[in-house]
């Protein structure tokens, strides 16, 4: 049902009459000035209260800067994470390759050229970022890899820092004997 609400003010009282009220009704209700006002503040206050335009907007504003930090640290976390596989996958490799050598010269280079090999094909790693060790004993031979990292812009987010930039991982295999 719609109602339509009539004015009319004369002196310190204000007359309302709705469609519904005039017709049926036939009245003249007739409300103090005061009483009015004080409905109208009453009445706009509650409206702003139970106004919900905007509460989206200012939650928004509230959570984007903690979801942002969560963001960086996860891309961050990640990346640090993914570096750190690889340079182990390089170190594993090295050392895999080695056992085809037959002299320690030969099996040094066969592991130096697995593990750069290994870190060329990934997330764009130069070798001058790589420090590589080749240890044989005659027994054991262990591959050290370790990357530095402080150039790279993945390692390097401004609001969540890496754990560390330079990452040393290494992998050891037997030779002879058990």
């Amino acid at each position: 049902m719609i109602a339509t609400i009539c004015c009319r003010v004369s002196g310190n009282s204000i007359a309302t009459a709705t469609e519904e009220g005039r017709n049926n009704r036939g009245g003249d209700w007739s409300i103090p000035l005061q009483r009015l006002r004080k409905f109208r503040i009453g009445q706009s206050w509650r409206c702003v209260a139970a106004d919900r335009r905007g509460t989206a907007v200012i939650e928004l504003a509230l959570a984007l800067p903690i979801l942002t930090i969560f963001l960086f640290g996860i891309v961050s976390g990640g990346s640090w994470l993914a570096m750190s596989h690889i340079v182990q996958e390089s170190a594993n490799e090295g050392a895999r390759a080695a056992l085809a050598g037959i002299s320690t010269s030969e099996r040094a280079s066969l592991a130096s050229q697995a593990a750069l090999q290994t870190l060329s094909r990934s997330y764009g790693i130069r070798q001058e970022e790589i420090a590589l060790k080749v240890d044989d004993d005659g027994r054991q031979l262990t591959v050290k890899v370790a990357y530095d990292g402080s150039a790279n812009p993945l390692l390097k987010l401004p609001i969540m820092p890496a754990a560390t930039t330079t990452i040393r991982r290494q992998a050891s295999v037997v030779l002879a004997g058990f």
